[in-house]
């Protein structure tokens, strides 16, 4: 049997998608078809809190408050203290609004593949996320983790490790799927296992990676391939 473990965060779903959303709303005069280089700077400011977040020092709703603030502020722009908050509430709000996209997740409820979730971020929040993509239509709920949940963060190969060592399985058997290279590809080849890149938005690639996609379509082709070819 097929083993894959997914990251959730733009693996599962488009990132973009909820940023979008509410800078459509809250930010209009900054919304155009292109948000990337500002969304990867919204990324970037995150990620600079994201250890206190991890250890509970700060609030997920209070560190988006700050983030969007960082983040117009590094691009020389000012936002309100209420513009901030909506921004953070609408935000938050479509992020429970997210779907899979249909073929993949068809493809995944009809195989009869193993599958499991290692994802960054706070427990609920995380959880929360996958019950919006009913990711336990085709994955056992004992079988998803979340960073805070487990005390370890991805890239730190403990996390893959105590997610495999809790479902009693040997790395080399699973193929990790995620769409950060440092976080999900190195991590995950570090401790043992198969590695997939799903590079949604064509960032950073590496050796760390034994295939890479681009999107949902290439990625049910290269599962299908590993199928029939038992790699």
């Amino acid at each position: 049997m097929m083993k894959f473990m997914f990251d959730c965060d733009d693996t599962l779903y488009d990132c973009q998608w909820p940023f979008k959303m509410a800078v459509k709303e809250i930010l209009p005069e900054l919304y155009c078809d292109d948000l990337s280089d500002f969304y990867h700077l919204y990324r970037k400011k995150g990620d600079e809190m994201f250890d206190q977040v991890q250890d509970g020092t700060l609030d997920p709703f209070t560190a988006g408050i700050l983030r969007i603030e960082n983040t117009l502020k590094a691009m020389n722009l000012s936002i309100s203290k209420s513009q901030a908050e909506n921004f953070q509430k609408v935000y938050k709000e479509y992020q429970y609004k997210i779907h899979m996209d249909p073929a993949l997740k068809n493809y995944l409820m009809k195989e009869n593949y193993e599958y499991a979730i290692l994802t960054n971020g706070e427990n609920q929040h995380q959880r929360n996320k996958c019950h919006s993509l009913s990711v336990c239509d085709f994955v056992d709920e004992k079988n998803i983790f979340t960073s805070s949940q487990i005390g370890f963060a991805k890239p730190d190969i403990r996390a893959f490790q105590f997610v495999l060592d809790q479902m009693n399985e040997k790395y080399e058997d699973w193929y990790y799927i995620g769409d950060n290279y440092v976080n999900d590809m190195e991590g995950a080849k570090k401790a043992g296992m198969k590695t997939i890149h799903f590079n949604r938005h064509k960032n950073i690639e590496g050796p760390c990676s034994d295939f890479v996609v681009y999107n949902e379509y290439e990625l049910i082709q290269l599962m299908e391939d590993l199928k029939h070819f038992n790699l």
